[in-house]
């Protein structure tokens, strides 16, 4: 059910993943394509905006910045599986594993860790972790407000 606390998590973390792809794209090198790195972000902020921080909304401020926190690893570990899986994809169809599904697979996973060295710096850790700090006691008081 649509509820207030819900939209503005899903705004929120939308949000926060914007910016946090705009710090990202910042450490990518030059040749990197990186069009749709914010957009896509921003829907995976919507839809766990919605669908985890809305819902668990009301357990009070240490519980809403823990969650916010939670909704920033979460969007961090989607979006780098989403990005790795692009980047197997693309490679598949370059034919670079040969038609076995199972070197793809292990290769999404090598790929997600080197896309780990594009998060290392301090600035898109500060994002991310200030940013679920302020998304979550928001969240909270939108829920107090709106409950």
């Amino acid at each position: 059910m649509p509820t207030m606390p819900k939209l503005i998590a899903a705004v929120l973390v939308a949000v926060l993943g914007y910016f946090a792809a705009d710090v990202v794209a910042a450490h990518l090198p030059p040749e990197t394509r990186h069009g749709m790195l914010r957009p896509m972000s921003v829907f995976f902020g919507l839809l766990i905006g919605w669908r985890f921080l809305g819902r668990r909304v009301g357990g009070g401020v240490r519980s809403g910045i823990g969650l916010g926190l939670s909704a920033s690893v979460i969007l961090l570990l989607v979006s780098m599986t989403f990005w790795a899986g692009t980047e197997m994809v693309h490679r598949a169809l370059r034919k670079t594993y040969g038609g076995n599904p199972f070197e793809a697979l292990q290769d999404m996973v090598q790929i997600a860790l080197d896309f780990k060295e594009h998060l290392a710096y301090p600035d898109v850790v500060i994002v991310l972790v200030v940013g679920g700090i302020v998304v979550g006691a928001l969240v909270e008081a939108a829920g107090r407000r709106w409950s």
